[in-house]
């Protein structure tokens, strides 16, 4: 029991942002601090849509470069503030400049959204505090965010692989049972076609996903690593028999019409997507494989392929629930790959810029589109009589970050995961309290200022 509660994907991945958020309210409570432990959980925020907690082989220096756009935002909009540029200017330019990530990998591409949220965080701050305090804030709360979750993820090692392959068997048991039910129902191809694709699509996807995780991982050099490669090979191997095409409808049912082959083949897929739900329980919750065969299932198929030597169908389904078989029995992959070295695309910075200096870039008409969204924000501020709107640009930025969250749902789902976008409200809630804290602390000088945030 406790297995399925401590190692299940969202309850694992709640209990890491509660703790990684809530121990520096937790210590600034003690402390007599509280405004700063809120100030200080605004920082895992950033973190999180920049996809910071993502493991990675390189996951150090992801944190040097998060942490330095953060503080560098910070800087440039307190310094830019102070000599009376406007704020859309402002906003467009850190959107333009930093609209090359998006150039160099789709992982770099999420810091521009970040550092942008942690510019709006610094405008809300501009006049209450010194221009290093929001620099140290960023930099020990990337620090605390990097240095918590390296130690969540040695504790857990490969359990976000885990999670990824689970998926996968889970998706693979599904397409079996659904192809091969399909197949003995007589129902029209063109009308089964779509929905059969749709869910080898989602299985492809899958494994594109524990790809990109075992390419960031360097999880192919890493004994600890060695029997999730092999369930992963596993995996590829049974994805190319079950969706292997069999495009003689008509060759089916008269098989169907001489034998008793419609229960005997969906015995065996059944078998077959009950054993991969079992394996893939077994790979989430750290549970060794219990002995398999399909000896019977196998046996009958081969004698229905015996008596009708001349319908190919027979033929085709024995040898393919034949290698099925063959694989989840011995545990084994049937073919050696080579699951290659790190081949992720990521750009140098010097021909990423070349890149995005281009009018066809991608990247500089996302930013150009962000900054023009921004800049519109900006300008209803000014108009609603705010000077600083940060509640504006804050709500435009996150409804487009859910957009592209949802877009990009397939590539970030492995790491970052869309559950726990709640957050949004609670950084709403600590930049409030934070902020009235330092208006009512500095009473004397900063009072008249109260209504600028409004």
């Amino acid at each position: 029991m406790w297995r399925r509660l401590i190692y299940h994907p969202e309850i694992n991945y709640a209990l890491r942002q509660t703790l990684v958020l809530c121990l520096p309210v937790a210590v600034g409570l003690l402390i007599g601090q509280l405004h700063l432990g809120l100030l200080f959980s605004l920082v895992p925020a950033c973190c999180n849509i920049a996809g910071l907690d993502t493991p990675h082989k390189r996951f150090f220096k992801r944190l040097v470069i998060g942490a330095s756009l953060f503080a560098g935002c910070s800087l440039a909009t307190q310094l830019l503030l102070a000599e009376s540029v406007p704020l859309p200017l402002i906003l467009t330019g850190l959107t333009l400049v930093l609209g090359v990530t998006a150039e160099i990998s789709p992982l770099h591409a999420r810091l521009l959204p970040a550092s942008l949220i942690a510019a709006i965080f610094t405008l809300s701050l501009a006049g209450y505090m010194p221009v290093w305090e929001p620099l140290l804030i960023y930099a020990l709360g990337t620090l605390w965010y990097g240095v918590f979750n390296w130690f969540w993820f040695w504790l857990w090692r490969e359990q976000p692989l885990r999670e990824s392959l689970s998926l996968l068997y889970r998706e693979l048991a599904d397409y079996c049972e659904a192809k091969y039910s399909l197949l003995t129902q007589h129902i029209d191809p063109e009308k089964a076609l779509p929905p059969l694709l749709i869910r080898q699509q989602k299985a492809v996807d899958l494994i594109t996903q524990c790809y990109q995780q075992m390419h960031m991982l360097s999880a192919h050099n890493n004994n600890d690593y060695k029997r999730l490669l092999r369930a992963f090979q596993e995996a590829m191997d049974l994805q190319e028999h079950i969706s292997v095409s069999l495009h003689q409808p008509e060759e089916v049912q008269k098989l169907v019409e001489r034998s008793h082959a419609e229960e005997v083949i969906r015995w065996n897929a059944q078998t077959v997507a009950a054993r991969l739900r079992v394996l893939a329980d077994d790979i989430l919750y750290h549970r060794l494989p219990t002995r398999f065969s399909m000896e019977k299932q196998i046996g009958a198929l081969e004698k229905i392929a015996n008596q009708h030597p001349e319908n190919p169908v027979g033929q085709f389904c024995y040898w393919h629930f034949s290698r099925i078989a063959r694989v989840l029995r011995t545990q084994r992959p049937l073919y050696a790959r080579d699951l290659m070295a790190d081949k992720q695309r990521r750009l140098p910075l010097l021909p990423a810029l070349k890149n995005y200096l281009s009018l066809k870039s991608p990247a500089l008409r996302n930013a150009g589109r962000i900054s023009v969204m921004m800049s519109i924000a900006s300008l209803m501020g000014s108009a609603l009589n705010l000077p600083k709107p940060y509640w504006i640009l804050m709500t435009v930025l996150f409804v487009t970050q859910k957009r592209l969250w949802r877009d990009a749902r397939t590539y970030s789902a492995p790491f970052g995961r869309n559950a726990g976008r709640p957050g949004d409200c609670r950084r709403h809630a600590a930049l409030t309290y934070s902020r009235k804290h330092y208006a009512g602390g500095h009473a004397g000088t900063n009072a008249g200022k109260l209504s600028d945030y409004s």
